[in-house]
């Protein structure tokens, strides 16, 4: 089988490329050296003292003088502060704050040096004045309390006669045919008690408003007196003091003498009661 040839790469040849490039740099050396060389000569034609040694070529010619006027003064404005002649006073810094003590450095405190002898003060010795004798006052002598006087007791029962000691009602109940007045002999009694007095009046008012009297004895009053006994039971009923109408006497009595009992005392053997109708 026939084969084709494939066409390959030249290298380039390492010997011409360096021998251009030592060329180029001899050309441009050369070229410096030469416009050196004519910038010196033109030069020197310019100038025929270039390069001598006199002093006075290519120098500065100075001349010393006493003094320089100086400038003028320059104006100054007052609010500006570039140009015042009297600048102001930076203000004083405030003193630098003291570090707070730490745990580490504890204040210490000032101790006082002791005093000396001759300032120790020594207080004179002052003689208390002597006291002045004062009378005693005197004395109110304690008065006796007065005792109050006691209430006298209560007028018992009269002894003698058909009339009874003064008493004061302890029931008065009215009623449609007349006024019952109550009144028991033992005041203690009736106060201690007072609600067997109420039941005392109740029971003999409801056998007199049974009664009816006669209408010759309006305006007339009857007084019975009787005792109750222990259990209750009344007894020795009698006319105290008569009204003028023996029909009202006796239908008072009776109405005292219907009840079988009040009721057990609640203190003592028997209770004396006084019992006053007025018939209307």
């Amino acid at each position: 089988m026939p084969t084709e040839a494939l066409p390959t790469r030249t290298p380039t040849e390492t010997a011409e490329n360096v021998r251009s490039g030592f060329v180029t740099a001899l050309i441009g050396h050369g070229a410096v050296i030469f416009g050196l060389v004519a910038f010196t000569f033109i030069s020197h034609k310019l100038d025929p003292h270039w390069g001598e040694a006199d002093p006075t070529a290519g120098a500065i010619q100075a001349s010393a003088v006493n003094s320089l006027p100086l400038p003028p003064k320059q104006r100054f404005k007052e609010n500006s502060v570039l140009t015042s002649d009297k600048p102001s006073i930076a203000p004083t810094p405030p003193p630098p704050t003291p570090a707070p003590p730490t745990k580490a450095d504890p204040v210490k405190p000032k101790t006082e040096p002791p005093p000396k002898p001759n300032e120790i003060l020594i207080p004179n010795k002052v003689t208390p004045p002597k006291p002045t004798p004062t009378k005693p006052a005197e004395t109110e002598q304690p008065v006796a309390p007065k005792h109050p006087t006691p209430p006298p007791p209560p007028t018992p029962k009269a002894t003698t006669g058909d009339s009874a000691g003064v008493q004061i009602p302890q029931s008065i109940t009215p009623l449609k045919n007349g006024t019952a007045s109550l009144t028991v002999q033992d005041r203690v009694f009736g106060d201690r008690y007072a609600y067997y007095v109420r039941l005392i009046a109740q029971k003999i008012n409801q056998q007199k408003a049974q009664d009816q009297d006669p209408p010759e004895s309006k305006g007339k009053r009857a007084t019975i007196h009787f005792v109750i006994d222990r259990d209750g039971t009344p007894t020795d009923v009698t006319v105290e003091t008569r009204s003028g109408s023996s029909a009202l006497d006796t239908s008072t009595e009776r109405a005292i003498q219907r009840i079988d009992t009040f009721g057990p005392l609640p203190s003592g053997d028997h209770l004396p009661v006084t019992f006053v109708w007025d018939s209307h």
